[in-house]
């Protein structure tokens, strides 16, 4: 069998990259990694037409090394069968959680990394196993709820807040939150900030006067969503975090809060904040399994 291996190049993955290569080896697998490729073409057209050609990729996604994410997204977009590997202690990207991931222990190599290695490419049907991972990835993904936040940065204090009320849910890949800080430089913003609010099923609005006079959030991010809600029923949930005219505002006072408008976040104490958060999950949760 022909395997690429996606693994971060340089010395801190060099032990890794010889137990992979040395475990496949020793069960007549071969593997081949980018920077091994001296066909012509650029880089990128070598790397794609390699991933078309093998029968797995293995990636290391230790880290969420940009290569090894463009790697493996290529692969799973081609169909090829893929088998992720990550440190312990590191996060597992919401699009492949439903994803058999080995999660290995540096301290604890043979158990956690050669032996699970060993075991699933000894697999005497490898084929029937992958088409039925791939059939548990799929219908899993189709679960997954899209949380778009729209905020005013001068809020960043609740979204911080928010964000770590909803992380069991995207560490369990029920859920995938985006707000802007997912936007990388270079990224073509307006366009990330388009798919996500199409493709989001749930639209959480940190309500403020900043939120309310941001001309970016009013001309870019509410004429779609209010549409979206309209038309397909997509759920709008405001949040006030501090006192505003939202009661006031025709398009948005449709939709009810989770909290009472009086009562902003911001003139709750600790407690009361940390209250809504849990409201705002547990209306996430109720929403996943409905």
């Amino acid at each position: 069998m022909n395997i690429f291996l996606a693994i971060p190049f340089g010395a801190a993955f060099d032990d890794i990259s010889f137990l992979i290569r040395e475990t496949s080896a020793g069960l007549g697998h071969n593997i081949i990694t980018a920077n091994e490729l001296y066909s012509t073409g650029t880089i990128i057209e070598q790397v794609q037409d390699q991933i078309k050609n093998v029968d797995l990729v293995i990636a290391d996604i230790s880290g969420h090394n940009p290569n090894v994410m463009y790697e493996l997204g290529y692969a799973q977009s081609s169909g090829i069968p893929i088998l992720p590997l990550a440190q312990r202690g590191d996060n597992i990207p919401f699009d492949i959680a439903a994803v058999r991931v080995i999660i290995y222990d540096r301290e604890r190599l043979q158990q956690t990394l050669i032996t699970p290695i060993r075991n699933f490419l000894s697999h005497k049907d490898f084929g029937d196993f992958f088409l039925k991972e791939s059939a548990k990835f799929e219908k899993a993904k189709e679960k997954i709820k899209s949380v778009f936040v729209s905020y005013s940065h001068a809020d960043s204090q609740y979204l911080n807040r928010l964000k770590v009320h909803l992380r069991p849910f995207e560490k369990r890949g029920l859920i995938d939150l985006w707000e802007d800080t997912k936007i990388k430089a270079g990224e073509k913003w307006k366009e990330r900030i388009e798919k996500a609010l199409d493709k989001c099923s749930i639209a959480i609005l940190l309500i403020s006067a900043d939120f309310l006079a941001s001309d970016f959030i009013i001309d870019n991010e509410l004429p779609p969503l209010l549409k979206l809600a309209e038309e397909h029923g997509k759920i709008i949930l405001p949040v006030i975090v501090k006192p505003c005219r939202f009661t006031r505002d025709p398009n948005l006072s449709i939709f009810q809060a989770i909290n009472d408008p009086k009562k902003p976040l911001s003139k709750l104490d600790e407690n009361g904040r940390e209250e809504i958060y849990v409201e705002i999950a547990d209306y996430i949760e109720d929403s996943i399994k409905s």
